[in-house]
């Protein structure tokens, strides 16, 4: 199954990022967008993974929760990737070094189980459309900082599938952070 590690977000941050959408869509922006139950911050993509694998994760997850606490994210900017003539359109998030620490730590637990990407750096950020076009640079530039902040409560793995031709993520183990601040 293709598995990813992330943070699951709120309704109403969901809600926000989903009111973006349809703002940037009526900018004339095009695309693909993430349907907001699929709204989501990946910590860690990690492909295809099989049975043999999959409860030497579900480890893992466990044990880096228990590491951390409950935490606190703030939507920043609106950004884009550039990827040839097409963008992929996202909401960014402030620094935070709770994030950080736990973005490293998942890797560095993974690195014991699995062959994994090791990244050089960690842009944390919430796809709001693949294969975006925009028509005029400027248009995604008017969301300044979107001002909301939510609590990070925990980590899950999720399964990214198909259902009836819609692209499906599917949460398959969910641990909460050790402590609430």
């Amino acid at each position: 199954m293709r598995c990813f590690i992330a943070i699951e977000l709120d309704n109403k941050t969901r809600n926000i990022l989903t009111d973006v959408q349809k703002d940037l869509v009526e900018q004339g922006m095009k695309g693909k967008l993430t349907h907001g139950e699929n709204l989501h911050l990946t910590l860690k993509f990690l492909g295809e993974i099989d049975e043999s694998i999959y409860n030497e994760i579900c480890k893992v997850i466990k044990k880096v929760a228990i590491r951390h606490q409950v935490f606190v994210l703030s939507l920043d900017n609106i950004g884009k990737f550039d990827k040839g003539n097409k963008k992929i359109v996202w909401a960014g998030l402030s620094e935070n070094k709770n994030l950080l620490s736990l973005f490293r730590d998942i890797e560095s637990e993974l690195e014991g189980i699995m062959p994994i990407k090791k990244e050089n750096y960690y842009i944390p950020h919430i796809t709001l459309a693949r294969e975006a076009t925009l028509p005029h640079k400027e248009k995604i530039d008017t969301h300044e900082k979107l001002g909301h902040s939510f609590d990070v409560l925990g980590i899950s793995l999720m399964e990214s599938t198909r259902i009836n031709g819609k692209l499906t993520y599917i949460r398959r183990v969910y641990e909460d952070f050790a402590a609430i601040l």
